[in-house]
């Protein structure tokens, strides 16, 4: 090897190695909703727990859907139940959003963003004995 050649692959190894390390320097950031629009009407918000915990939210009337398979093993939007649901302002004004923590799926929350009025998430057998997921007014 000649003293050129060894200079040259120094050189290399000086200025691309460190480019190396500084790209693998980034940070992955988790995505857990999805990026929108001021005027979008809805929202999809994955807990950060697991994809079972993927809902569809209508951010203008609160309505909210979990993603589901269905008996054909196909993936589907399910409509959750809400109790003291309120009716639809249907003026397309945004007034609901999900939050949901990285700690346990029962701090989940779907909040109305104008009165403060919150739902939390909650399971229950129906009557064949499934467990299902709902909405139900949180107790101040």
């Amino acid at each position: 090897m000649t003293i050129n050649y060894l200079s040259k692959l120094m050189i290399i190894l000086v200025v691309v190695y460190p480019l190396n390390i500084l790209a693998q320097d980034g940070k992955i950031s988790i995505h857990n909703s999805s990026t929108l629009g001021p005027a979008s009407r809805y929202e999809i918000v994955q807990s950060s727990l697991a994809a079972k915990w993927t809902f569809r939210l209508d951010k203008v009337c609160g309505l909210v859907s979990l993603l589901v398979s269905n008996p054909k093993k196909a993936m589907t939007w399910e409509s959750m139940g809400i109790v003291s649901a309120v009716d639809c302002n249907n003026d397309g004004k945004n007034r609901f959003q999900i939050f949901t923590s990285g700690l346990a799926a029962r701090h989940t929350f779907l909040m109305n963003t104008e009165n403060g009025e919150t739902w939390i998430l909650t399971s229950y057998k129906n009557k064949d004995g499934n467990e299902i997921y709902g909405w139900v007014i949180f107790e101040e």
